[in-house]
Protein backbone atom coordinates (compact mmCIF):
# COMPACT_ATOMS: atom_id res chain seq x y z
CA UNK A 1 0.00 0.00 0.00
CA UNK A 2 1.03 3.51 -0.87
CA UNK A 3 0.43 5.68 1.94
CA UNK A 4 -0.19 9.92 1.51
CA UNK A 5 1.39 12.55 3.51
CA UNK A 6 -0.34 13.80 6.67
CA UNK A 7 -1.44 17.36 5.91
CA UNK A 8 0.12 18.59 9.34
CA UNK A 9 0.68 22.06 10.44
CA UNK A 10 4.09 22.23 9.38
CA UNK A 11 2.66 21.39 5.50
CA UNK A 12 0.01 24.23 5.50
CA UNK A 13 3.24 26.89 6.29
CA UNK A 14 5.66 25.07 3.75
CA UNK A 15 2.67 25.94 0.84
CA UNK A 16 1.49 29.08 2.08
CA UNK A 17 0.86 30.50 -1.71
CA UNK A 18 -1.79 31.00 -3.55
CA UNK A 19 -2.37 26.85 -5.26
CA UNK A 20 -4.23 26.37 -8.76
CA UNK A 21 -5.82 23.12 -9.62
CA UNK A 22 -6.21 22.42 -13.54
CA UNK A 23 -6.97 18.60 -13.29
CA UNK A 24 -9.79 17.84 -11.32
CA UNK A 25 -12.89 16.07 -12.25
CA UNK A 26 -15.90 17.85 -10.46
CA UNK A 27 -17.53 13.78 -10.27
CA UNK A 28 -14.36 12.34 -8.40
CA UNK A 29 -14.21 15.05 -5.74
CA UNK A 30 -17.23 14.11 -3.89
CA UNK A 31 -16.98 14.22 0.03
CA UNK A 32 -17.52 10.95 1.55
CA UNK A 33 -20.13 12.20 3.71
CA UNK A 34 -22.23 13.61 1.52
CA UNK A 35 -22.13 9.97 -0.76
CA UNK A 36 -23.00 7.98 2.31
CA UNK A 37 -25.85 10.44 3.44
CA UNK A 38 -27.50 10.95 -0.49
CA UNK A 39 -27.06 7.16 -0.84
CA UNK A 40 -29.34 6.73 2.21
CA UNK A 41 -31.43 9.06 1.80
CA UNK A 42 -32.09 7.21 -2.04
CA UNK A 43 -31.72 3.92 -0.62
CA UNK A 44 -28.65 3.16 -3.26
CA UNK A 45 -26.39 0.44 -1.99
CA UNK A 46 -22.89 1.37 -2.03
CA UNK A 47 -21.57 -2.28 -2.00
CA UNK A 48 -22.99 -2.51 1.74
CA UNK A 49 -20.68 0.64 3.14
CA UNK A 50 -22.75 2.51 6.09
CA UNK A 51 -19.23 4.71 7.24
CA UNK A 52 -16.69 6.29 5.93
CA UNK A 53 -14.08 4.06 6.64
CA UNK A 54 -16.37 1.66 5.00
CA UNK A 55 -16.93 3.76 1.86
CA UNK A 56 -12.95 4.31 1.84
CA UNK A 57 -12.62 0.34 1.44
CA UNK A 58 -15.08 0.27 -1.40
CA UNK A 59 -13.87 3.50 -3.77
CA UNK A 60 -10.67 4.21 -2.31
CA UNK A 61 -7.25 2.96 -4.51
CA UNK A 62 -4.42 2.83 -2.67
CA UNK A 63 -2.30 -0.32 -4.77
CA UNK A 64 -1.26 0.40 -7.94
CA UNK A 65 -4.21 -0.77 -10.46
CA UNK A 66 -5.12 0.45 -13.93
CA UNK A 67 -6.68 3.64 -15.41
CA UNK A 68 -9.64 1.06 -16.16
CA UNK A 69 -9.96 -0.48 -12.72
CA UNK A 70 -9.71 3.27 -10.36
CA UNK A 71 -12.71 4.43 -12.68
CA UNK A 72 -14.86 1.30 -11.57
CA UNK A 73 -15.73 3.69 -8.32
CA UNK A 74 -18.12 5.87 -10.19
CA UNK A 75 -20.22 3.55 -11.03
CA UNK A 76 -20.81 2.79 -7.42
CA UNK A 77 -21.36 6.33 -6.21
CA UNK A 78 -21.87 8.63 -8.98
CA UNK A 79 -25.46 7.19 -8.90
CA UNK A 80 -26.43 9.43 -5.47
CA UNK A 81 -25.97 12.45 -7.78
CA UNK A 82 -27.16 11.41 -11.32
CA UNK A 83 -29.80 13.45 -12.00
CA UNK A 84 -30.64 15.56 -8.94
CA UNK A 85 -29.85 19.22 -9.79
CA UNK A 86 -29.76 20.01 -6.02
CA UNK A 87 -27.23 17.23 -5.45
CA UNK A 88 -25.23 18.34 -8.37
CA UNK A 89 -25.06 22.15 -6.83
CA UNK A 90 -24.56 20.89 -3.29
CA UNK A 91 -20.83 18.74 -4.66
CA UNK A 92 -19.76 22.11 -6.42
CA UNK A 93 -20.13 24.33 -3.19
CA UNK A 94 -18.83 21.51 -1.14
CA UNK A 95 -15.70 21.41 -3.53
CA UNK A 96 -15.28 25.24 -3.30
CA UNK A 97 -14.86 24.58 1.08
CA UNK A 98 -12.41 22.07 -0.05
CA UNK A 99 -10.25 23.65 -2.09
CA UNK A 100 -10.08 26.75 0.36
CA UNK A 101 -9.41 24.78 2.97
CA UNK A 102 -6.50 23.60 0.93
CA UNK A 103 -5.23 27.31 -0.03
CA UNK A 104 -6.47 26.77 -3.55
CA UNK A 105 -7.51 30.36 -4.95
CA UNK A 106 -8.84 29.33 -8.28
CA UNK A 107 -9.81 25.74 -9.73
CA UNK A 108 -11.19 24.29 -13.08
CA UNK A 109 -14.02 21.36 -12.50
CA UNK A 110 -14.25 19.45 -15.03
CA UNK A 111 -17.16 17.14 -15.74
CA UNK A 112 -19.36 14.88 -18.07
CA UNK A 113 -23.05 16.79 -18.09
CA UNK A 114 -24.12 13.83 -19.70
CA UNK A 115 -23.00 10.92 -16.78
CA UNK A 116 -24.78 13.44 -14.15
CA UNK A 117 -27.72 14.27 -16.15
CA UNK A 118 -30.76 11.46 -16.55
CA UNK A 119 -31.97 12.10 -19.73
CA UNK A 120 -29.39 10.20 -21.95
CA UNK A 121 -28.38 6.61 -21.50
CA UNK A 122 -25.38 5.54 -19.64
CA UNK A 123 -23.97 3.20 -17.81
CA UNK A 124 -24.10 4.49 -14.65
CA UNK A 125 -27.57 3.47 -12.61
CA UNK A 126 -30.39 6.14 -13.17
CA UNK A 127 -32.69 4.26 -10.55
CA UNK A 128 -31.65 6.60 -7.87
CA UNK A 129 -35.40 7.87 -7.09
CA UNK A 130 -34.82 11.46 -9.05
CA UNK A 131 -38.11 11.73 -11.28
CA UNK A 132 -37.17 15.01 -12.51
CA UNK A 133 -35.60 15.26 -15.72
CA UNK A 134 -31.96 16.77 -15.90
CA UNK A 135 -30.75 17.60 -19.42
CA UNK A 136 -26.99 17.81 -19.75
CA UNK A 137 -27.39 22.23 -19.75
CA UNK A 138 -29.40 21.98 -16.44
CA UNK A 139 -26.33 19.85 -15.09
CA UNK A 140 -24.17 23.05 -16.18
CA UNK A 141 -26.33 25.48 -14.70
CA UNK A 142 -26.62 23.57 -11.42
CA UNK A 143 -22.61 23.16 -11.42
CA UNK A 144 -22.17 27.18 -12.01
CA UNK A 145 -25.05 27.99 -9.41
CA UNK A 146 -22.83 25.56 -7.01
CA UNK A 147 -19.62 27.04 -7.64
CA UNK A 148 -20.98 30.92 -7.38
CA UNK A 149 -22.32 30.27 -4.02
CA UNK A 150 -19.05 29.17 -3.24
CA UNK A 151 -17.12 31.74 -4.23
CA UNK A 152 -19.08 34.10 -2.84
CA UNK A 153 -18.53 31.87 0.40
CA UNK A 154 -15.02 31.08 0.40
CA UNK A 155 -13.40 33.33 -2.71
CA UNK A 156 -12.38 30.73 -4.43
CA UNK A 157 -12.92 31.27 -8.02
CA UNK A 158 -13.65 28.06 -9.96
CA UNK A 159 -14.53 27.38 -13.94
CA UNK A 160 -15.86 24.31 -15.92
CA UNK A 161 -14.53 22.41 -18.69
CA UNK A 162 -17.00 20.01 -19.95
CA UNK A 163 -15.83 16.61 -20.96
CA UNK A 164 -16.33 14.31 -24.11
CA UNK A 165 -16.51 10.87 -22.58
CA UNK A 166 -14.36 7.53 -24.71
CA UNK A 167 -17.06 5.33 -26.00
CA UNK A 168 -20.06 7.77 -26.32
CA UNK A 169 -20.08 9.50 -29.68
CA UNK A 170 -23.93 10.31 -29.70
CA UNK A 171 -22.46 13.03 -26.67
CA UNK A 172 -19.36 15.05 -28.62
CA UNK A 173 -21.35 17.74 -30.70
CA UNK A 174 -23.44 18.97 -27.77
CA UNK A 175 -20.39 19.10 -25.60
CA UNK A 176 -19.22 21.05 -28.51
CA UNK A 177 -22.38 23.22 -28.68
CA UNK A 178 -22.76 23.47 -24.73
CA UNK A 179 -19.11 25.00 -24.52
CA UNK A 180 -19.70 27.82 -27.29
CA UNK A 181 -23.56 28.55 -25.82
CA UNK A 182 -22.91 28.82 -21.87
CA UNK A 183 -19.16 31.00 -21.64
CA UNK A 184 -21.25 33.12 -19.08
CA UNK A 185 -22.12 30.08 -17.28
CA UNK A 186 -18.11 29.57 -16.21
CA UNK A 187 -17.55 27.03 -18.95
CA UNK A 188 -14.02 27.82 -19.83
CA UNK A 189 -13.17 24.12 -22.19
CA UNK A 190 -13.39 20.99 -23.09
CA UNK A 191 -11.67 17.61 -22.80
CA UNK A 192 -12.11 14.36 -23.65
CA UNK A 193 -11.78 11.39 -21.08
CA UNK A 194 -12.25 7.62 -20.64
CA UNK A 195 -14.69 5.83 -18.53
CA UNK A 196 -14.39 2.25 -17.14
CA UNK A 197 -15.29 0.77 -20.45
CA UNK A 198 -13.18 2.77 -22.77
CA UNK A 199 -9.78 3.85 -21.12
CA UNK A 200 -7.52 3.06 -23.96
CA UNK A 201 -7.10 7.03 -25.57
CA UNK A 202 -7.86 5.18 -28.74
CA UNK A 203 -10.42 8.59 -29.62
CA UNK A 204 -13.02 8.57 -32.32
CA UNK A 205 -12.97 10.63 -35.16
CA UNK A 206 -16.09 12.04 -34.39
CA UNK A 207 -14.23 13.47 -30.93
CA UNK A 208 -11.52 14.89 -33.10
CA UNK A 209 -13.35 16.73 -35.65
CA UNK A 210 -15.12 18.28 -32.40
CA UNK A 211 -11.69 19.49 -30.96
CA UNK A 212 -11.03 20.90 -34.76
CA UNK A 213 -14.14 22.42 -35.00
CA UNK A 214 -13.59 24.16 -30.95
CA UNK A 215 -10.41 25.51 -32.08
CA UNK A 216 -12.05 26.90 -35.14
CA UNK A 217 -14.24 28.50 -32.51
CA UNK A 218 -11.75 29.45 -29.76
CA UNK A 219 -12.95 27.36 -27.52
CA UNK A 220 -9.85 26.01 -25.11
CA UNK A 221 -8.63 22.59 -25.51
CA UNK A 222 -6.67 19.80 -22.65
CA UNK A 223 -6.99 16.24 -23.32
CA UNK A 224 -6.35 13.15 -21.60
CA UNK A 225 -3.88 11.43 -22.90
CA UNK A 226 -0.62 9.89 -22.20
CA UNK A 227 -1.69 8.27 -19.00
CA UNK A 228 -3.33 5.02 -20.63
CA UNK A 229 -2.16 5.21 -24.13
CA UNK A 230 1.22 6.03 -25.49
CA UNK A 231 3.14 9.18 -26.77
CA UNK A 232 1.29 8.54 -29.85
CA UNK A 233 -1.90 9.86 -28.18
CA UNK A 234 -0.46 12.28 -27.03
CA UNK A 235 1.06 13.65 -30.48
CA UNK A 236 -2.63 13.30 -31.71
CA UNK A 237 -4.03 15.10 -29.51
CA UNK A 238 -1.75 17.89 -30.05
CA UNK A 239 -0.98 17.74 -33.70
CA UNK A 240 -4.45 16.90 -34.59
CA UNK A 241 -6.38 17.71 -31.99
CA UNK A 242 -5.33 20.68 -31.68
CA UNK A 243 -5.13 20.19 -27.43
CA UNK A 244 -3.43 23.39 -25.63
CA UNK A 245 -2.80 21.24 -22.59
CA UNK A 246 -2.15 17.34 -22.04
CA UNK A 247 -4.24 15.80 -19.27
CA UNK A 248 -1.52 13.85 -17.81
CA UNK A 249 1.13 13.59 -20.56
CA UNK A 250 3.51 10.77 -18.35
CA UNK A 251 4.25 8.29 -21.29
CA UNK A 252 5.43 11.26 -23.93
CA UNK A 253 8.50 10.16 -22.56
CA UNK A 254 8.51 7.37 -23.81
CA UNK A 255 8.92 9.11 -27.30
CA UNK A 256 12.49 10.83 -26.83
CA UNK A 257 11.80 13.17 -29.88
CA UNK A 258 8.14 13.60 -29.72
CA UNK A 259 8.64 14.39 -26.01
CA UNK A 260 12.04 17.31 -27.14
CA UNK A 261 9.24 18.37 -29.82
CA UNK A 262 5.90 18.89 -27.72
CA UNK A 263 7.01 19.58 -24.07
CA UNK A 264 10.76 20.66 -24.10
CA UNK A 265 10.71 22.76 -26.97
CA UNK A 266 6.95 24.04 -27.73
CA UNK A 267 6.52 24.05 -23.74
CA UNK A 268 2.79 21.87 -23.96
CA UNK A 269 1.09 22.57 -20.14
CA UNK A 270 1.27 18.68 -18.64
CA UNK A 271 -1.37 18.60 -15.86
CA UNK A 272 0.40 16.16 -13.63
CA UNK A 273 -1.31 14.50 -10.90
CA UNK A 274 1.09 12.57 -9.17
CA UNK A 275 -0.50 10.41 -6.84
CA UNK A 276 -3.00 9.11 -9.58
CA UNK A 277 0.17 8.56 -11.97
CA UNK A 278 0.69 5.62 -9.63
CA UNK A 279 -2.19 4.48 -8.48
CA UNK A 280 -3.67 3.76 -12.32
CA UNK A 281 -0.50 2.17 -13.51
CA UNK A 282 0.24 5.01 -15.95
CA UNK A 283 4.15 5.47 -13.85
CA UNK A 284 5.31 2.68 -11.80
CA UNK A 285 6.14 2.93 -8.64
CA UNK A 286 9.44 4.53 -8.50
CA UNK A 287 8.99 8.18 -7.15
CA UNK A 288 13.26 9.25 -7.68
CA UNK A 289 12.12 8.60 -11.42
CA UNK A 290 9.17 9.45 -11.80
CA UNK A 291 8.50 11.60 -15.10
CA UNK A 292 8.25 14.48 -13.18
CA UNK A 293 11.62 13.97 -11.96
CA UNK A 294 12.45 14.53 -16.07
CA UNK A 295 9.82 17.53 -16.62
CA UNK A 296 11.96 19.40 -13.35
CA UNK A 297 15.48 18.59 -15.38
CA UNK A 298 14.07 19.83 -18.86
CA UNK A 299 12.24 23.03 -18.03
CA UNK A 300 8.76 21.44 -19.49
CA UNK A 301 5.77 23.25 -18.64
CA UNK A 302 3.62 21.59 -16.03
CA UNK A 303 1.57 21.52 -12.88
CA UNK A 304 0.44 19.46 -10.10
CA UNK A 305 -3.43 18.24 -9.35
CA UNK A 306 -5.17 15.87 -7.31
CA UNK A 307 -7.56 14.25 -10.34
CA UNK A 308 -10.00 12.66 -7.96
CA UNK A 309 -9.83 12.64 -4.64
CA UNK A 310 -12.69 10.20 -3.94
CA UNK A 311 -10.99 7.74 -5.56
CA UNK A 312 -7.64 8.62 -3.76
CA UNK A 313 -8.37 10.17 -0.41
CA UNK A 314 -6.05 13.15 -1.33
CA UNK A 315 -6.36 16.89 -1.31
CA UNK A 316 -4.00 19.30 -3.02
CA UNK A 317 -2.16 19.89 0.07
CA UNK A 318 -1.17 16.02 0.36
CA UNK A 319 -0.44 16.12 -3.31
CA UNK A 320 2.52 18.70 -2.78
CA UNK A 321 3.80 17.42 -0.06
CA UNK A 322 4.14 14.03 -1.66
CA UNK A 323 5.59 15.95 -4.55
CA UNK A 324 8.02 17.59 -2.21
CA UNK A 325 8.77 14.19 0.06
CA UNK A 326 8.81 11.46 -2.49
CA UNK A 327 9.78 12.90 -5.91
CA UNK A 328 12.44 15.53 -4.64
CA UNK A 329 11.03 18.95 -6.05
CA UNK A 330 11.69 22.08 -3.32
CA UNK A 331 9.18 24.16 -2.14
CA UNK A 332 10.38 26.69 -4.75
CA UNK A 333 9.50 24.32 -7.51
CA UNK A 334 6.46 23.52 -6.41
CA UNK A 335 5.60 27.69 -6.27
CA UNK A 336 6.56 27.61 -9.43
CA UNK A 337 4.02 24.96 -10.93
CA UNK A 338 1.45 27.01 -9.59
CA UNK A 339 2.80 29.96 -11.15
CA UNK A 340 2.90 27.76 -14.61
CA UNK A 341 -0.91 26.36 -13.56
CA UNK A 342 -1.97 30.14 -13.61
CA UNK A 343 -0.52 30.52 -17.29
CA UNK A 344 -1.81 27.82 -18.48
CA UNK A 345 -5.49 28.04 -17.24
CA UNK A 346 -8.53 28.86 -19.37
CA UNK A 347 -9.41 32.11 -18.01
CA UNK A 348 -9.89 35.31 -20.25
CA UNK A 349 -6.70 37.77 -20.43
CA UNK A 350 -7.82 39.86 -17.93
CA UNK A 351 -8.34 37.54 -15.19
CA UNK A 352 -5.23 35.71 -16.17
CA UNK A 353 -3.20 38.49 -15.85
CA UNK A 354 -5.19 38.91 -12.14
CA UNK A 355 -4.44 35.28 -11.17
CA UNK A 356 -0.84 35.52 -12.53
CA UNK A 357 0.04 38.90 -10.25
CA UNK A 358 -0.98 37.24 -7.11
CA UNK A 359 1.27 33.64 -7.60
CA UNK A 360 3.92 35.88 -8.64
CA UNK A 361 3.63 38.16 -5.30
CA UNK A 362 3.54 34.78 -3.19
CA UNK A 363 6.94 33.74 -4.24
CA UNK A 364 8.98 31.92 -1.29
CA UNK A 365 12.61 32.10 -1.06
CA UNK A 366 14.89 29.26 -2.97
CA UNK A 367 15.21 26.12 -0.94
Amino acid sequence: MVSLPEVTTAVREDFDFPKIELHLHLDGAIRYETILELAKEKEIDLKGAQTVEELKNVVVTHEPASLAKVLEAFNIFLPVVTGDKEAIERIAYELCEDQYDNGVVYFEARYSPHFLCNTVPHHVANGNGVEEKLCPRGVVEAVKRGLDRGEKKFGVKARSILCCIRGFEDWNNEILELATSMKDYGVVGIDVAGCAHGADEQYEESVVRVFQEAARRGIHRTVHAGESGTAKEVCIAIDRMKAQRIGHGYRLIWDEAAYKKHAVEEQTHLEGCPYSSVMTGSVVLDWANHPITHWVKDGVNFSLSTDDPTCFDNCMLSELQLTKECIGLTTHQIWKCQLNAARACFLPDEDKKLLIEQVLNAEPKED
